[in-house]
């Protein structure tokens, strides 16, 4: 056993407590989130979590059997089914409802944005870096344009920002991070909190590209291909998220940041252009 000298050994010490203290800082810790009844609310989103897997199978079955593509758009992800009833109807407007049931408001979320400089440019820089993950769909996107007039093109880029929006970064940060993580990390910890929410997370991707994906989210029917190309970028990409959102509690750039990611491929998408 080497034995250090006083000094070094406080020294050492130091240099331990202060690794320790920057891997586990929390910018906001849980316990400083107003959260009316953690337990009951952790089960309450838990369980509507765990509903929304049945209801990907259920809107996969349902795209399958009455496809409704949104201006012709090559993916399912576009479908009137997806977007209308899974995602605004069943995973924003419903969680919302009884988010503000319980009492809260939007605003009461942590680190709520504030107009100014820098917080705006956090936001587009958010953004901007989820479009990096993307960028090869800008050579699609313009060898597509000149197939469409101008008036088809300006409603399809428009469609293809603002629907990943409300259908993806909004929502799903909003349920899965916002109020999900936070209120199981409030009952069992923050290892239990990021781990049961990726698990949610990822899982409701899988049935609907089960029975309808084709390209690189996997093949339909294939399993193996399915939980390689959607499910572990998916559980890859949430856990980015939730350890930002567990270290910085700063919703909007997360928000931001998950736009961007959704943005191209829908883009490409509504120009017929197949992932």
């Amino acid at each position: 056993m080497i034995i250090l000298p006083a000094g070094k050994e406080h020294q050492s010490r130091l240099i331990v407590f202060h690794c320790v203290r920057g891997l586990t800082y929390q910018a906001i810790p849980v316990r400083q989130i107003a959260i009316k009844n953690p337990e009951r609310e952790a089960r309450l989103f838990g369980g509507y979590a765990a509903f929304y897997i049945f209801a990907s199978l259920c809107t996969g079955l349902a795209i399958r059997a009455y496809p409704v593509p949104i201006l012709g758009a090559a993916s399912f992800t576009q479908d009137l089914w997806y977007d209308l009833l899974f995602k605004i109807v069943l995973l924003l407007a419903i969680p919302y409802g009884l988010y503000r049931k319980l009492g809260y408001r939007l605003s009461e979320l942590p680190a709520f944005f504030t107009w100014n400089v820098r917080s705006i440019s956090i936001l587009v820089l958010s953004f901007l870096a989820g479009n990096l993950l993307n960028l090869n769909h800008l050579d699609w996107i313009g060898e597509a344009l000149p197939r469409y007039h101008d008036s088809q093109i300006a409603i399809r880029l428009s469609a293809g920002l603002i629907l990943p929006f409300v259908t993806a970064g909004f929502p799903e940060e909003f349920v899965y991070r916002g109020i999900l993580q936070t209120r199981i990390e409030a009952v069992w910890g923050r290892l239990v909190a990021i781990l049961i929410t990726n698990t949610l997370f990822t899982a409701w991707h899988i049935p609907t590209r089960y029975l309808l994906a084709h390209g690189v989210e996997g093949e339909a029917g294939s399993l193996g291909t399915v939980l390689l190309g959607t499910g572990i970028p998916v559980l890859l990409g949430g856990l980015v998220f939730s350890l930002l959102w567990d270290r910085y509690r700063k919703f909007w750039p997360l928000v931001m940041a998950h736009w961007g990611v959704d943005t191209l491929p829908a883009i490409s998408s509504l120009f017929g252009i197949p992932r």
